[in-house]
């Protein structure tokens, strides 16, 4: 578990949050990163651009989430096991 503002966060909770997917489709789509306009959640767009990063490193090719409809459970469990890697690694 990661612990965020004081608050118990499962991986699999911060990667089907909306932020969490916007930042993980940016990276997916090249674009730079807009860090600082989402308040509190800065931290789950880090992380959705972090975790693109660390699947495309390791030879995954980046399937495409949608950002406004709720996260396919195989892929949010992919990407929650690769967040808890990047966690336990740092």
């Amino acid at each position: 578990m990661v612990q965020i503002q004081s608050m118990q966060v499962t991986a699999k909770d911060m990667v089907r949050s909306r932020v969490w997917r916007e930042g993980y489709e940016s990276y997916r789509r090249g674009q730079p990163p807009v860090f600082g306009e989402h308040g509190h959640k800065t931290l789950a767009y880090e992380y959705g651009r972090l975790v693109a990063a660390y699947l495309c490193g390791k030879g995954h090719r980046l399937v495409h989430v949608q950002t406004t409809r709720p996260l396919y459970e195989p892929h949010a469990e992919v990407f929650a096991q690769a967040l808890e890697e990047i966690l336990s690694e740092s």
